[in-house]
């Protein structure tokens, strides 16, 4: 979905839609023993989401899950987000593990270096698999149907996220 503004009112992800439409990407891999795996008891409540997806072996990237994690504010909307697709097997750093990720963690502090500045703010893309402090704007992904579309595409294909804007 392309999205034009920063104030679109942001839905819960509806877990059953979710594993309906893109359950064919999901495996369960025995080196992957996550408490948080969808396959495990993940933790979801009236304030938040906090879930990893175990996908399919990538031929370049391993063993990849999509990790989601989302706050409601009083109103049941998504008010933090963040969705990152991360090598889960074998467990490593948050860079180290990094392919990509969307989130809206603000980063509007007068300080932040100019690199680092987006127009989407606080809407923002990790896009740098090398280099996870890398960002850019993020018009494209804000839930987690979004984030599954863009992995879909090359967990079905095998072709290498190499890191684009």
């Amino acid at each position: 979905m392309k999205y034009t503004d920063n104030d679109t009112l942001l839905l819960p992800a509806d877990l059953n839609e979710i594993l309906e439409d893109f359950g064919s990407l999901l495996e369960n891999h025995t080196g992957f023993k996550d408490r948080e795996s969808i396959y495990g008891s993940y933790k979801r409540n009236r304030k938040s989401l906090l879930v990893i997806f175990p996908l399919k072996v990538h031929p370049i990237h391993g063993i990849t899950g999509l990790r989601a994690y989302e706050k409601y504010d009083d109103n049941g909307y998504v008010s933090k987000y963040e969705y990152r697709w991360m090598i889960i097997v074998p467990k490593q750093g948050i860079q180290l593990h990094h392919i990509i990720s969307w989130g809206n963690e603000p980063h509007d502090d007068p300080d932040t270096p100019e690199e680092y500045r987006v127009n989407s703010e606080p809407h923002h893309h990790h896009y740098d698999p090398e280099n996870r402090k890398n960002r850019c704007d993020n018009w494209d992904v804000r839930c987690l149907r979004d984030a599954f579309e863009f992995v879909k595409t090359y967990i079905e294909s095998g072709e290498p996220y190499t890191g684009h804007r």
